[in-house]
């Protein structure tokens, strides 16, 4: 798995908020500067976490259309199999009833 920009810019963020909460336990900037700045670094990380997840999300859906053709092939296979075995089924019946007549 490579490590993308975005996972690079989401972990600095959440640093970035610990950093400065930890930097208010120093008393060295005001309340309401730490909760805007920590604010922002929690829902630019948020907004990171929804792309990736609409990322994966868009993959998957794009591997189900893939896949949705080979399924179709399946079922038309099945369908020619089922009507020999079908046709099997038939012959089979008749040479029974053939042998129960010779009896």
């Amino acid at each position: 798995m490579k490590l993308k920009i975005d996972d690079v810019a989401f972990w600095i963020l959440i640093l970035a908020a610990f950093i400065i909460l930890l930097w208010l336990l120093r008393d060295s900037p005001t309340i309401e500067s730490v909760l805007v700045a920590v604010g922002l670094f929690i829902m630019s990380s948020i907004i990171f976490l929804y792309r990736k997840y609409f990322e994966i999300d868009k993959n998957t859906a794009v591997g189900f259309m893939k896949v949705k053709s080979d399924f179709k092939e399946v079922k038309s296979r099945l369908d020619v199999m089922g009507g020999k075995l079908t046709n099997i089924t038939n012959k089979l019946s008749d040479i029974e009833k053939f042998i129960k007549n010779k009896k």
